[in-house]
């Protein structure tokens, strides 16, 4: 019985973090690469629809153009001339995987008529003609300021399901001369998946100023169906006509690919130079290249696939060779046409297999006596899963996630062996007992594992000393019960400690309110100035998210750091009867120093001279004041940790450089030019204190100026 719990404990354990990892996606780019595999293994360029042909822009054809004095880009009327052509040869939907978002006013001696004008008779003569348009989310990306006036005329019902697609609030369109009633505009948008940038799929409608847009694939195939009408079913299914559209949770339609890209791949490729030298000819009753009649009930998408004019996407198939983005119009078309729908497996589906994986494997392992028992279980587990995973996507297109399940069989086989057969030595587990208080999980591997000799009994180190200490404390515990106050400090504790130990930092001891911590001890490294720093930022930041998401009537906790670098000693200090582990010297002193003289200029988090030259290229700092601290000769130079240069923006830290303007004027004893300076400063930076410490220490040297040998060292009578 004890064994069975123990195993359904572990089966438990592994199952819940096995499936915590797949919920938050921690395998999810794997599993895509997983997915490229089986769309490349199983490639079927024959299924494609061929009734989908494309007309590419190449480097023939460019070349040939070239050579005849016309370089890129070419006038309207060469499109004018094609579309003619199409349509003469019976064409059923003519695609321009181009845009067209400018005149064609960079001719000299042309006529806007013998251009952009025959162009756009052209497409109303169509009347089948889809024009490419680019959806954006920034005003300032726009390439020019063309509003839609061509509004298809598609049904969403319900009405108000319009909310499920992405909403953009600018575009690039077509020119107005080209948004004739008959023409439709459709989004060349597609999505690449955040993990590796490569496409996969694509939201099928878009709505851009209330407008609902489809994809441009989407648009052919609404043409090509004569159905205006688009009826959401659920958040996963879309229904136009009678075909019922698979969508993810997400609001994506996932592309089934068909295999590689190019004139060698799934769809039939036409060189547009070709077709506009045929489309010439025969309206000149010359014999064409490529007969008009050809292209009889297809549906033409015209585009590039010419590496210069970069119009290549990444795909499962860019491994063989560039992508052109207008075949991923053209596979959208084709899958709709030939309702070949890929769809993924509901994640209920995965996580009931991890748990089951990892309860069949860590049950195994505890009933069966031999290990090759153990291990022909897990192989079957996971050969099985693997093929079964394979057959049903070739067979039934379905995908079902292949790593996260083996990866809980690996899971769930490792941590068995781990609970079953590891043991830890004894000099190790005291070692690990001793300094688990202290240190992170990281500095305690290396000191037990990696056996770094430290020196216990107290060693003269160069390390970073850190002091936190809670504001208005004193006050907080006259304002609620001693329970809630312990409650109180325990959370604060909690969180503080998490974030030292994170950073690698040394917790030495609480002060009642207060936090001593050491970085860079005992085993020492070059950044502990940069961990401290990061400790001190990311405290900061936790107990603001910490109280912002309580309720508004409980006690919040703000708090005050200080931090120095230099010399101390560190290790076991004390007598035979009580030693504690802990770091002493000026060093120390001074941080705790550095954490009180907060109060006076209002800041957060204050770091000595010796911390900022170490870390100044990575964070943004403020230099405060110059102080000569009570007891000591020689002043010190203070600053104010901001953020990481990362993080804050240059516009955002403006004022700082201001405050360094009037802190020289000041320290140049010109108080009336300093005064309006950090009046600024505050206004800019509300409630900035250090600015108000200054503004009264200006105002009382004008009235009572400082003496002549007066340097600018401000006298610290408190400790």
């Amino acid at each position: 019985m004890k064994k069975g719990l123990l195993a359904f404990i572990l089966s438990l354990v592994c199952g819940i973090f096995s499936s915590t990892l797949f919920l938050f996606g921690v395998f999810e780019s794997l599993e895509l690469k997983m997915l490229d595999f089986r769309f490349r293994q199983f490639a079927k360029p024959e299924q494609s629809s061929k009734n989908v042909v494309l007309a590419a822009i190449d480097e023939q054809s460019l070349q040939h153009f070239k050579k005849n004095g016309i370089p890129w880009k070419w006038p309207r009327d060469f499109y004018a001339t094609l579309v003619r052509y199409l349509n003469r040869g019976g064409a059923k939907v003519i695609v321009f995987d181009i845009f067209f978002s400018d005149p064609d006013i960079d001719r000299a001696n042309t006529d806007a008529e013998e251009t952009d004008g025959a162009f756009s008779k052209a497409i109303v003569e169509a009347g089948n003609v889809i024009l490419a348009s680019n959806l954006m989310h920034y005003d300032y990306l726009l390439g020019g300021d063309n509003q839609l006036i061509c509004k298809e005329d598609i049904i969403i019902t319900p009405p108000d399901a319009k909310f499920l697609f992405p909403n953009y609030p600018a575009a690039i369109l077509p020119i107005p001369l080209f948004q004739q009633d008959k023409t439709s505009i459709g989004a060349a948008n597609y999505y690449v998946d955040s993990e590796d940038g490569v496409c996969r799929h694509v939201f099928p409608f878009y709505v851009f100023n209330d407008v609902v847009i489809p994809q441009i694939g989407v648009s052919a195939f609404l043409k090509t169906s004569y159905s205006k009408k688009v009826e959401i079913i659920s958040n996963n299914l879309y229904k136009i006509g009678d075909v019922s559209i698979p969508i993810d949770n997400k609001g994506r339609f996932l592309i089934n690919w068909y295999g590689k890209g190019g004139p060698d791949g799934c769809f039939r490729y036409y060189s547009i130079g070709a077709l506009i030298v045929s489309a010439a000819n025969e309206e000149i009753n010359k014999p064409p290249i490529v007969a008009s009649s050809e292209f009889k009930d297809k549906i033409v998408i015209i585009g590039s696939n010419a590496a210069g004019l970069f119009d290549l996407v990444n795909t499962p198939f860019s491994i063989y060779k560039p992508f052109p983005a207008m075949e991923i119009h053209a596979t959208i078309l084709s899958n709709l046409l030939q309702h070949d729908f890929l769809v993924r497996a509901s994640p209920t589906i995965s996580l009931i297999v991890i748990l089951l994986f990892s309860f069949a494997v860590c049950f195994s392992f505890y009933f069966f006596t031999k290990v090759r028992y153990i291990v022909l279980i897990f192989t079957i587990f996971v050969i099985g899963w693997f093929l079964i995973s394979m057959i049903l996507f070739d067979k039934y297109n379905l995908w079902l996630d292949i790593i996260s399940p083996e990866i809980s069989l690996f899971v769930s086989f490792i941590i068995a062996a781990l609970v079953s057969y590891q043991t830890e030595g004894k000099a190790r587990r005291y070692l690990r007992s001793m300094f688990s208080r202290y240190l992170s999980p990281i500095v305690i591997s290396e000191v037990v594992e990696k056996g770094k000799d430290i020196e216990l009994g107290g060693e003269e180190c160069y390390a970073t000393a850190f002091f936190s200490d809670i504001k208005n404390f004193t006050k907080i515990s006259e304002t609620i019960s001693p329970r809630e106050l312990v409650a109180l400090l325990n959370k604060y504790f909690s969180v503080a400690t998490e974030i030292i130990l994170r950073n690698e930092g040394l917790l030495d001891k609480y002060l009642g309110d207060a936090i001593m911590a050491i970085f860079g001890a005992p085993l020492s490294n070059n950044i502990h100035p940069h961990q401290a720093c990061n400790a001190a930022l990311e405290m900061q930041n936790a107990l603001k998210q910490c109280y912002q998401s309580s309720d508004k009537n409980k006690t919040t906790l703000e708090t005050r750091i200080g931090i120095n670098t230099g010399r101390m000693i560190v290790g076991n200090i004390g007598t035979e009867r009580r030693l504690d582990y802990t770091a002493i010297g000026d060093t120390v002193n001074v941080a705790s120093h550095l954490e009180g003289i907060n109060k006076i200029y209002g800041t957060n988090i204050i770091i000595s001279e010796s911390t900022f030259n170490k870390v100044s290229d990575s964070f943004v700092v403020r230099e405060l004041d110059t102080l000569r601290l009570k007891g000591k000769l020689e002043p010190i130079t203070v600053f104010e940790l901001i953020g990481k240069r990362e993080e804050i923006s240059g516009n955002s830290i403006g004022w700082i450089n201001k405050f360094h303007e009037a802190l020289n004027l000041y320290r140049n004893r010109k108080f009336a030019d300093a005064l309006p300076i950090f009046k600024s400063v505050n206004e800019l930076n509300s409630h900035d204190y250090a600015s108000l410490e200054f503004m009264g220490r200006c105002q009382q040297y004008l009235t009572l100026p400082p003496p002549p040998d007066w340097d600018g060292v401000f006298r610290l009578d408190i400790k």
